[in-house]
């Protein structure tokens, strides 16, 4: 925690916490599906190499589609925004949980990783607005000096 400017520790605001509980595990599901390709690929009758798509397709996601959604809902409520993206991540994993078609378990991961995407742009402004100037990272903070 670093100090106030009368020397008593800050303390990050509950927001900030619950949002980095949230991309903690939205940052999970996008790598824990690596370790069940084989399960994944058996269960949706295709090979490992396909069912990696999986991840491919998660990555393409996020990487299209996070300047994307964070330019798109730019003038849109915060917490609307992030509401509406945990709603989407979680209707886009239960599509795909349920699901026994790769071409919908496909589109589900490509949606759920613009909900991602959309999570973590619009959580880090809120999560550094509700810290305050206080709790904003310093270059000198850290002092390489034995």
């Amino acid at each position: 925690m670093s100090p106030t400017t009368d020397g008593r520790p800050h303390k990050l605001p509950l927001v900030a916490l619950v949002l980095s509980a949230g991309t903690f595990r939205m940052g999970t599901t996008e790598f824990v599906i690596a370790r069940l390709l084989p399960e994944i690929a058996d269960d949706l009758n295709v090979s490992v190499s396909q069912a990696s798509l999986l991840i491919t397709a998660f990555a393409a996601g996020m990487i299209v589609g996070a300047p994307a959604m964070a330019i798109a809902t730019l003038h849109l409520p915060r917490r609307s925004t992030l509401i509406l993206a945990l709603v989407v991540f979680a209707l886009g994993h239960l599509v795909a949980a349920l699901s026994s078609s790769f071409a919908l378990v496909l589109a589900a991961r490509v949606v759920t990783a613009l909900a991602t995407g959309t999570f973590w742009c619009v959580a880090a402004v809120v999560a550094t607005t509700a810290a305050g100037p206080a709790a904003t990272s310093r270059p000198w903070a850290c002092s390489w000096e034995v």
